[in-house]
């Protein structure tokens, strides 16, 4: 009786005992929880501004060397210039459409004088040398003759020449404005040692300076998501060249250095040193740190924040539970579509095949007609890969878009074009508005896909009325494109659930893999613009996509 007297007397003193353990215990993991977020935290906000500065410095590096590595190999010592240096026009134009940065092209053959040294300029961006006149045809570019400019560069390129070396690359003064100068010597000769002809081009290293970083750090920072970081670039002497925003730095700072060349010393062995300039990027008063500093104050709370943060927890677990068999279910439908999109067109092109090869069809007309069917099947089966690519990189998104300066018509004319089987086989009426020159900064590819998807969803969700309208106008400052069709509509409550992945209309009748629209959406957000979409049941649909115009343009 006495020891079940004594057990009684003491059972709140072990309770007390216990929970008091149980609150100092939780209190310790809880300040060591703060304590190790707070970290993780800072590692996070440092790790995100390095990925940042990664890929503005490879962005920076892939467009500085993209005329040297993609334009000025693209003639041949033996296919340009045979009457005259004006062939290459269209080079420099295209060039000019592509890269800010050339601010002259200029070319000769044989053996050099100053007077049949020819430079192609840029309609819109004279050299501060330049006078008035001179030849323009249909692209943006003046042809002219600048003798005393065309002597300096003539004497160094001499220099490397005379080395037998395949570029030539050097940094000039030309009329009091410093230039950097690429060059593509072209040889007679395998030993290179008789020079038959030079094509390069000039970059004005003020207007780099003062213009080029800056438009290209806002491309960047608009399509790799730098919200709550600055960016900036800063020369060899530390000055600040461009700030996006233009802001202060503070807080976590990364620091990235990367030549000025405009052109790769990889292949340009014989290459200068180069002055260093540095990307950072910094990360000034993230919410994130300073939560953790506050959180580790209230260390004393965690012990009534614990009950709370349970319950929070098994609510959030059972949520996450049901979310992950949803999605379960969802991603075991698409794996069911998808193997049915891909075996449809595998099995329509190894059935035409198969009867083409038994020499089943005799009459050209009809082979004509199969081979017709396999190039849309084959068609098919491309954009299905395409988009099941791009969702491989919605998923996790590590790969750069290769921006460039490209025009509305020519991607809405190139993305029309793989439709042009299905549009007369099942008689479709294809209305095309284009307001002239409306030019984007986007990757080419992209935008195709994008076009590709839309298109394809009008084709496939029209109705009896088979009619597409493609609009494509400048509003307010930006270009916008409309594709509309006069199908089977969307329901309201749809709408904004179509743009989700794996998601399809319930009840309609034709099949899809769930992810165009969602990739359409990802990629116009990534080129920062935005979608919309309007429909009405039995009316048809309206996609309008709002993209910027490039500030320059």
């Amino acid at each position: 009786m006495k020891s079940d007297s004594w057990i009684v007397r003491s059972l709140p003193v072990w309770l007390t005992t216990a929970v008091l353990l149980l609150i100092a215990t939780l209190t310790w993991f809880g300040y060591r929880a703060v304590v190790g977020w707070r970290s993780s935290a800072a590692l996070v906000a440092n790790r995100r501004a390095g990925e940042m500065a990664d890929l503005l410095v490879a962005s920076i590096r892939r467009d500085m060397r993209g005329v040297q590595t993609v334009v000025l190999p693209s003639l041949h010592a033996g296919e340009f210039m045979l009457d005259s240096p004006y062939d290459v026009s269209d080079v420099a134009a295209s060039a000019f459409a592509r890269y800010p940065y050339p601010e002259s092209f200029f070319a000769w053959r044989g053996v050099p004088s100053p007077q049949s040294v020819v430079f192609l300029d840029r309609a819109d961006r004279r050299p501060s040398w330049a006078e008035t006149g001179g030849t323009t045809g249909r692209f943006p570019v003046a042809v002219r003759s600048y003798p005393a400019i065309a002597r300096l560069l003539i004497d160094r390129i001499a220099v490397d020449a005379a080395q037998g070396h395949r570029f030539s690359t050097f940094e000039l003064t030309l009329d009091g404005v410093p230039y950097q100068v690429v060059t593509r010597l072209l040889y007679r000769d395998q030993l290179q040692e008789q020079l038959e002809a030079a094509f390069g081009f000039t970059v004005n290293l003020s207007w780099v300076r003062a213009r080029y970083f800056t438009d290209l750090t806002q491309q960047v920072a608009r399509i790799g998501n730098a919200s709550g970081l600055s960016l900036f670039i800063l020369d060899d002497q530390n000055r600040r060249i461009a700030a996006v925003p233009p802001s202060q730095l503070a807080g976590i700072v990364v620091r990235r250095q990367f030549p000025v060349f405009f052109f790769d010393p990889v292949v340009v062995h014989h290459a200068a040193n180069a002055r260093l300039w540095a990307v950072e990027v910094g990360v000034a008063h993230d919410p994130t740190l300073a939560e953790a500093v506050r959180a580790s104050d209230r260390t004393l709370l965690m012990l009534a924040a614990a009950a709370a943060a349970l319950a929070i927890g098994l609510v959030l677990t059972l949520r996450a539970t049901r979310t992950a068999a949803q999605l379960a279910e969802i991603r075991s439908d698409f794996v069911s579509t998808v193997t049915h999109e891909l075996k449809t067109p595998i099995a329509t092109i190894r059935a035409i095949g198969d009867t083409l090869a038994r020499g089943r069809v005799s009459d050209p007309e009809a082979r004509v007609e199969y081979a017709q069917l396999i190039v849309q099947e084959s068609k098919r089966l491309s954009r299905l890969v395409d988009n099941l690519l791009a969702y491989s990189r919605i998923t996790d998104v590590t790969e750069v878009y290769s921006l460039e300066t490209v025009d509305v018509r020519t991607i809405i004319e190139e993305a029309l074009r793989g439709f042009d089987t299905q549009f007369l086989e099942r008689r479709f009426e294809v209305h095309v508005d284009i307001t002239p020159r409306l030019p984007i900064r986007a990757d080419r590819a992209a935008m195709t896909l994008m076009l590709d998807n839309i298109i394809d969803n009008a084709i496939r969700y029209s109705g009896a009325e088979r009619v597409i309208d493609v609009i494509a106008r400048r509003e307010n400052g930006s270009a916008v494109i409309e594709v509309r069709d006069h199908g089977v509509g969307i329901p309201e409550i749809e709408i904004a659930r179509v743009t989700r992945r794996f998601h399809r209309v319930p009840g309609t009748a034709s099949s899809g893999s769930g992810l165009g629209l969602a990739i359409v959406k990802r990629i116009v957000s990534d080129h920062g613009g935005t979608v919309s979409i309007e429909s009405r049941v039995g009316r048809g649909t309206t996609v309008r996509i709002s993209l910027p115009v490039p500030d320059h343009d």
